[in-house]
């Protein structure tokens, strides 16, 4: 009993990446139990007798042959909601910056950090040494920053909006017109708000999806737990 109260407590932190990867890695590990699970749901009878069948031949797996039925941690962050939702986002829109959705969403205020890209760079494909957000003044200034990737450059977009002057004064892109571009003009506002509302309402759809699959991986685990 307290081993179950124990995995329900844990199952309840929807937003871990512990539960997000046992999510995605359970359908893998034990493709019979998804399978019967999702007969149950669908009404149908599940075929209890193929699944301990099922059971016994992973076991008899050698492991090398078990070892490859687990994903790697690089593999699960790919296959995190958000990752997957943010790279076709920008997949849609060609941007070279697709191929770091898994590092991007990991730094504070991405979502603004990408916005500004856009009315930048469009989403880094117009980018001079790296610099997608015109992080000082243009090329050939003395304050103009060069990056070795576009991920370097984004880590530091990311930490530049970190700071106070835009963390806690400018939190705006209306408000960071003629501060952080100069003199900055209504369709940069316009773009980034714009893009800066997408991010937002995609990372809000990646949470209900991943709460979606938390509370899946409850029920299959109840239900194969009931096998036992």
């Amino acid at each position: 009993m307290k081993a179950l109260l124990s995995l329900k407590s844990a199952i309840s932190q929807s937003y871990t990446f512990g539960i997000i990867a046992l999510a995605l890695l359970t359908p893998v590990i034990y493709p019979h139990y998804a399978l019967a699970a999702e007969q149950q749901i669908l009404g149908q009878q599940a075929q209890v007798f193929e699944i301990k069948i099922s059971d016994s031949s992973i076991l008899n797996q050698t492991p090398k042959q078990n070892y490859q039925k687990f994903l790697t941690i690089d593999e699960v962050e790919d296959n995190d909601t958000l990752v997957v939702a943010l790279t076709e986002y920008l997949e849609k829109h060609n941007s070279p910056l697709s191929v770091y959705s898994a590092e991007m969403i990991k730094q504070p205020q991405w979502q603004r950090a990408l916005a500004i890209s856009w009315v930048e760079s469009n989403f880094g494909r117009r980018c001079a040494n790296n610099n997608c957000s015109g992080i000082g003044v243009a090329p050939g200034h003395p304050a103009w920053r060069k990056y070795q990737t576009k991920l370097d450059w984004f880590k530091d977009m990311s930490a530049l909006m970190e700071r106070p002057i835009y963390k806690e004064k400018y939190t705006t892109f209306k408000q960071m017109r003629g501060i952080y571009v100069y003199p900055g003009t209504d369709n940069w506002v316009f773009g980034a708000t714009k893009k800066y509302n997408e991010l937002m309402a995609l990372t809000k759809q990646a949470e209900v999806d991943r709460q979606l699959k938390a509370q899946s991986l409850a029920s299959l685990f109840t239900f194969a737990v009931n096998l036992e």
